[in-house]
């Protein structure tokens, strides 16, 4: 009776889930009308301090060897997640060292200093984040190496790059004595990697005293190549969850036929491995995604599902099969319908596996929402798709590599890594977007970036992006991402008159 209830009980929760949300829907990227921004951007261009900042940014890419020693003395300065503080401390020299005012480490190790304008514009916040996945202790040495174009280190595309990329914008506006109208912050968050404690102390801190978006104050982080618009949504769905599923028979329960000893009948371990093989095959988007969204042309983007089994459990068992065994799911999506359809899904296949044992081993299953966040319907007054932070970005883009066919545009859904805290935090925040590789002197490409699992030809060294020992970032990446931010940021808090 107990199976056969919990059976009804799931099946009555994938109809009220099914019935209660809408099918995902496409979110659409836009191009807004940047006629006007484009305007503004080309008498900025035209006067000769930024002219001399751009003639140093294709200095600088000529002869990159000043800003791979500062890429590669970030790396050996190591800064694992929840233990920043070597880095934090590197960073603020380099910081003191450029020239910014009010530099201090705040109590989460975010690097922050401000570069004043003459008090009559917005203020724009750049930031990176300086924390990667906990490898190893931070005392231990990285020694960081370049090869094949590329440094090498653990976080060197994830997010040492976007420090990097952003303290070439301070150098090139010191280089041409940029004055601004607003105030440019620079500021390296920590914990981006799990849960953006930096991301969320730096807006709990400054919004709305310091910074308020009403003013048209705004966030915007590097994180890679750039160079075709700008991403400005949270990503705000975050969803965890656990099943646990039973067979609770003893090892030899008298139900079970006479002899039959009970450890090389299907237990609950057969059944979690079952419900896993199949969650990965029918509930994670990820084929689906790819194929999708390279399909469309990048104008649209499915909404879609990741999914991440995060810890496999079991009770302490000795010389018997376990009785009860659980998984624990960590669920994202930028649609808050395609979370609650997974959820359905998950229970579906859980009540159907157990449905396969047989009659004599009773199976059943229990699923549990441990925990939501997120910012689905964003921020009362905001409009992602259409402000003008997002409209000078895509001019600036534009205005670099329209010629080369770049049509900059604003994904609403897409987002850093850091957004969701600050967007829960009360302040928008964007990230710089696009994989146009910038090679200096016109010379201009679409790439990866960094691409995955693929051997070089030369030296077989396994490039590798995610969080990973091998982790390596291309020297090339620096700049479209860089001038992108250049041209939009002194644009968009304006020139000093």
């Amino acid at each position: 009776m107990r199976r056969v209830a919990q059976q009804q009980f799931a099946c009555l929760a994938v109809f009220l889930v099914a019935t209660a949300f809408p099918p995902p829907v496409r979110a659409q990227l836009h191009t807004p009308d940047v006629s006007a921004e484009e305007a503004d951007l080309r008498r900025v261009l035209a006067t000769p301090a930024m002219r001399e900042a751009m003639r140093f940014m294709e200095r600088e890419q000529a002869h990159p060897d000043d800003v791979v020693q500062e890429w590669l003395g970030i790396c050996n300065a190591y800064g694992p997640e929840g233990d920043e503080i070597y880095r934090s401390r590197h960073i603020y020299k380099l910081f003191r060292i450029y020239g910014l005012e009010d530099v201090h480490i705040d109590e989460e190790w975010n690097v922050i200093g401000v570069r004043p304008g003459t008090g009559s514009g917005p203020k724009l916040v750049l930031n990176a984040h300086h924390d990667v996945v906990n490898l190893w202790p931070k005392d231990q040495p990285i020694e960081a190496f370049v090869a094949d174009g590329r440094v090498w280190c653990p976080g060197a595309s994830d997010d040492i790059v976007g420090v990097v990329q952003m303290l070439e914008v301070l150098r090139a506006l010191n280089q041409a004595r940029v004055q601004t109208a607003g105030d440019i912050w620079f500021a390296t968050f920590t914990g981006e990697e799990k849960g953006s404690r930096g991301a969320s102390m730096f807006v709990t801190e400054n919004y709305p005293i310091n910074l308020d978006w009403r003013r048209g104050d705004i966030l915007v982080q590097f994180h890679g190549p750039g160079g075709e618009g700008i991403t400005s949504g949270s990503d705000p769905i975050y969803n965890q969850s656990t099943l646990r599923l039973f067979t609770p028979f003893e090892r030899n329960d008298p139900a079970l036929p006479g002899g039959v000893d009970r450890r090389w009948l299907p237990h609950t371990v057969d059944a979690l491995a079952k419900v896993i093989v199949r969650v990965r095959e029918e509930v994670w988007d990820r084929r689906t995604a790819e194929v999708s969204f390279r399909a469309l042309g990048q104008t649209t983007r499915p909404a879609v599902l990741y999914l991440n089994m995060a810890k496999i459990t079991g009770i302490p068992i000795m010389n018997a099969p376990a009785s009860e065994a659980s998984v624990t799911f960590d669920l994202r999506s930028k649609d808050g319908s395609r979370v609650e359809q997974a959820h359905g899904d998950i229970m579906r296949i859980a009540g159907e596996v157990c449905a396969e044992f047989p009659k004599t081993i009773p199976c059943s299953y229990r699923y549990q929402v441990t925990s939501r966040s997120g910012l689905p319907e964003g921020i009362h007054g905001f409009d992602k798709a259409n402000n003008r932070a997002a409209r000078f970005a895509v001019a600036a883009a534009n205005l670099l590599y329209g010629q080369h066919g770049v049509r900059g545009t604003v994904d609403p859904e897409q987002g850093c890594g850091d957004c969701i805290a600050a967007y829960m935090a009360g302040m928008p925040a964007m990230s710089l977007r696009g994989q146009i590789l910038d090679h200096g002197g016109g010379r201009v490409e679409r790439g990866s970036g960094a691409q995955v699992g693929t051997l070089e030809s030369a030296h077989g060294r396994r490039r590798t992006t995610g969080h990973n020992v091998t982790q390596s970032g291309e020297i090339v990446s620096i700049w479209s991402a860089a001038k992108q931010a250049l041209v939009f940021a002194v644009g968009y808090v304006g020139l000093a008159p």
